[in-house]
């Protein structure tokens, strides 16, 4: 078989090196990026059934600023369309020539037989949906973008980006254009998160079953994260109950607004209104489970004594009410906090709308109970409460010791 296949790619080897030389000894190469008018004439000439040189004169006096000629671009286009008819790119730069030259039904037929040459392809239907809209043709365009959207799904983000650009209007996208089905929703979905649109996103939210789409878990902590980073909190809680109710878990309770208090689990749904819990240097976070103002454990933050730390890694998004007083409560024991810049408590509005703070413990302290007391602004989203260290330009800035906290709650002040 090896005495066989050596001489075969021999010979294709010195072929191919052959036509190289060739083509260099004539002064004729279609590799070029950028060839001569003369080359490409010249290729013609000898190679008169070969259709890429005329293809390549098409583009060379479409795009040529020094020679661009739509008509000579055309004929050489339908020149290598009789050469080649079942080349799609022939046929669609001959629909884009034709389109510059104000010929939108010549350009049309083009496009037709672009697509009839290739019909499952994905560049037939996007230059055509692009040609047909640029032509005012909005149905003919909507048909090959529902077609790459149901078929090139990971090309939807263009879509999208197009017609928000030509049409303007998410309803009539989600309502006409969208395919139902839930993949094809979940892709608008995404693109709608990118694009930040919290109204468009709620109003396809809301539409979700009607295409057949199910949220799982993970797929609604994103819709309610991404209502937290628009500010959106309220709404984002009222979409976290609702999860409870559907997945039978206990319901949030109408007092508290703090979930999971008591650090009792790890996590509740894994996101959204759930504490969060970051790593950062100079710091380590757990769980400790022999220690606890109330019930089996409490969060335990161990400060190691080599950094100059700015904590604030242990948060939780709330919903909150305009012009309501609220009390905040958290349980916190320290030993051997060093520094006085030491821990405490504090909540501030979403967008930075207002911020208040606990009193700051250091050294040792059997568990204390922090109290802050505030009202909120009007209007407000919602806010964050977290646990904050801040960083100091004293001597002794490198924090160590240990910090448990436990039982933090929130509530709307009793009157």
């Amino acid at each position: 078989m090896k005495r066989i296949i050596f001489p075969v790619l021999t010979v294709v080897v010195s072929l191919a090196a052959g036509y190289s030389i060739l083509c260099l000894w004539r002064g004729i190469s279609l590799n070029r990026i950028h060839p001569s008018e003369e080359n490409l004439l010249e290729a013609v000439r000898l190679s008169p059934p070969n259709p890429e040189p005329y293809y390549r004169l098409g583009l060379f006096y479409q795009w040529d600023i020094r020679h661009i000629d739509l008509n000579e671009s055309a004929r050489y286009f339908r020149m290598a369309i009789e050469r080649s008819p079942l080349e799609q790119e022939y046929w669609l730069q001959l629909a884009k020539t034709r389109q510059r030259m104000g010929e939108s039904t010549a350009s049309q037929r083009a496009l037709e037989n672009a697509v009839e040459v290739f019909p499952t392809g994905y560049r037939g239907r996007w230059v055509s949906a692009n040609l047909f809209l640029q032509q005012g043709d909005v149905e003919k365009a909507l048909l090959h973008f529902s077609y790459i959207l149901a078929h090139y799904p990971n090309q939807s983000s263009l879509v999208y980006d197009v017609l928000e650009k030509a049409v303007g209007d998410s309803d009539f996208v989600l309502e006409k254009i969208v395919p139902r089905d839930p993949s094809s929703f979940r892709h608008y979905l995404s693109y709608l998160y990118g694009m930040g649109d919290p109204e468009s996103a709620r109003k396809a939210w809301a539409k979700r079953r009607s295409f057949g789409y199910r949220a799982d878990r993970g797929e609604t902590l994103r819709y309610i994260e991404f209502l937290i980073s628009q500010g959106e909190i309220n709404e984002a809680f009222q979409v976290w109950r609702v999860r409870f109710q559907e997945e039978g878990l206990s319901p949030v309770p109408e007092s508290d607004l703090i979930t999971n208090g008591d650090f009792g689990k790890d996590e509740i749904l894994g996101g959204g209104f759930d504490w969060k819990i970051e790593s950062v240097s100079g710091t380590e976070v757990s769980f400790d489970p022999t220690t606890a103002f109330e019930g089996r454990r409490s969060l335990k933050i161990v400060f190691t004594g080599k950094e100059n730390v700015d904590f604030h890694h242990v948060y939780q998004f709330v919903p909150l009410k305009s012009d309501t007083e609220y009390v905040l409560r958290a349980n916190m024991k320290t030993q051997a906090v060093t520094t006085k810049s030491g821990l405490k408590i504090e909540v501030l509005g979403a967008g930075q709308t207002f911020h208040a703070t606990s009193e700051t413990l250091t050294g040792d302290n059997e568990w204390r109970k922090l109290i802050i007391r505030f009202r909120t602004p009007a209007p407000v989203q919602g806010g964050l409460v977290r646990v904050r260290r801040e960083k100091t330009d004293k001597f002794d800035r490198y924090i160590g010791g240990t910090v448990w906290i436990d039982h933090v709650s929130l509530t709307e002040k009793s009157h």
